[in-house]
């Protein structure tokens, strides 16, 4: 049994995994519902490694729904925290088994750094600038609540960018998710490409004008899958029929 448990992680690491992201998904509407259904598909035809958020998980005060939670794929769930959550953080951290609301995971080739953007940003500043130092994986993603560029009502965060983008520079951090306004967005900003993937289950709104940096944009509840193989890192939103909405491929080093 544990040589097979050992070939099965080797084979796991070798040819890639399957990661999958929602935001904004913890209300009681039938878009929630949409996208449980959709990620518990997905895992059923090619099995998810696992489920980060981008916060907002429990709408409207953060408190826990059980009933939200059996609704998904039963796989390890990795969640970010937003402002609907910052009410309830101590109950939800408990629940997750999580010290703090800002750590890092790592799954084979890819390491997520989770930020809390309702925290000391000043400080996880310090622990994120440490952790991507030491950091040998191949690809590294960070994922916070509130999003650096966006299209969406809410809109970018200047003071975010001010302090997380010089680290992001200076680390090569190829992808960066958020969540908060309630629709899918994909922008390049230099090195980086930004998600807006808000569209998890919550009630959706419209969005501005498209930012200079926005290549693709839809108003549509959806969830967001990411494959790494080798040099690839493979990125994929679909609706919860199962259409694409944006599909992109990111190559390691490339400028």
């Amino acid at each position: 049994m544990r040589r097979l448990l050992f070939l099965l992680l080797f084979l796991g690491l070798a040819f890639g995994q399957r990661v999958a992201v929602l935001g904004d998904w913890g209300q009681d509407t039938p878009g929630r519902t949409q996208v449980a259904n959709l990620l518990r598909t997905e895992h059923a035809r090619k099995p998810l490694a696992a489920l980060f958020t981008a916060g907002d998980n429990f709408y409207p005060r953060g408190l826990v729904v059980e009933r939200y939670l059996k609704e998904l794929p039963p796989v390890p769930l990795y969640p970010a925290f937003g402002n609907h959550d910052a009410p309830s953080l101590k109950e939800q951290l408990q629940r997750f088994r999580l010290e703090k609301p800002y750590y890092a995971v790592r799954l084979g080739a890819v390491e997520v750094f989770v930020l809390y953007t309702e925290g000391d940003l000043r400080a996880q500043r310090s622990w994120l600038a440490g952790a991507l130092k030491h950091s040998q994986s191949p690809w590294r993603v960070v994922i916070l609540h509130r999003p650096l560029y966006s299209s969406g009502l809410h809109g970018g965060s200047p003071s975010l960018r001010s302090l997380l983008e010089p680290l992001l520079r200076q680390h090569r951090v190829p992808l960066v998710l958020a969540g908060h306004d309630h629709h899918y967005e994909r922008l390049q900003v230099g090195f980086t490409t930004h998600l807006v993937v808000g569209g998890g289950g919550a009630n959706l709104y419209p969005t501005k004008p498209p930012s200079p940096y926005t290549q693709a944009l839809a108003v549509a509840h959806h969830a967001l899958f990411l494959e790494a193989e080798g040099e690839t890192l493979v990125g994929y939103a679909l609706d919860p029929s199962g259409q694409v909405l944006d599909r992109f491929t990111l190559k390691k080093d490339s400028p």
